[in-house]
């Protein structure tokens, strides 16, 4: 079986089930769709990552809604874990100015939101928009991916600037995936 990753772009909101049995049936659901993705690719399904955010900024409620879903992805996977980032993924880009900055040159994070709590922000997408972009090229939710691989290629992803705890919770995660759940001859080098 292949060693590659695959993604499910089918929404599957976890997050806001309102019931037990609701969220159960959608874990199901994912769970299909994820075993069906891996026969389709002839792949083992080593990890699942599951990604919602939060959509505000990080509380006492976080903890009580990702363990909620984290223990109904464990009862149907065993190897799932849940990103629930606070207040969203724009957050986490916060982090890593020299990332934004090279991903658009004219782009800097202002003093303000460095080293803080980028969890702690009320609305990250708009800052990255307003403070970030300032009258340049504006941040898109589609820029997300090349900025953290950005701040991959600059070395400066274990280095952030600030600090969010849905971040590091997902740091933890894909440690544990990496020994836990990929076999050591398939771990990518």
């Amino acid at each position: 079986m292949s060693g590659r990753l695959v993604e499910i772009k089918d929404p599957v909101r976890l997050l806001n089930a309102k019931s037990h049995g609701e969220l159960t049936s959608r874990v199901k659901t994912l769970a299909s769709k994820a075993k069906a993705r891996a026969k389709l690719e002839r792949a083992d399904l080593a990890c699942v990552f599951v990604h919602e955010d939060l959509d505000r900024p990080d509380g006492d409620e976080y903890v009580e809604a990702r363990q909620r879903v984290q223990s109904a992805l464990d009862a149907q996977f065993g190897n799932a874990h849940y990103v629930l980032s606070v207040a969203e993924v724009e957050a986490w880009l916060l982090m890593f100015p020299a990332a934004l900055t090279g991903t658009v040159s004219s782009w800097r994070v202002p003093q303000q939101y460095r080293n803080r709590d980028t969890g702690t922000l009320g609305d990250p997408k708009q800052i990255l928009m307003r403070n970030v972009s300032g009258s340049g090229r504006r941040y898109r939710e589609s820029d997300a991916p090349g900025v953290l691989a950005k701040a991959v290629a600059l070395n400066c992803i274990d280095k952030p600037v600030g600090s969010n705890r849905s971040w590091n919770q997902l740091r933890v995660d894909v440690t544990e995936c990496c020994t836990s759940h990929i076999p050591r001859a398939r771990r990518p080098q």
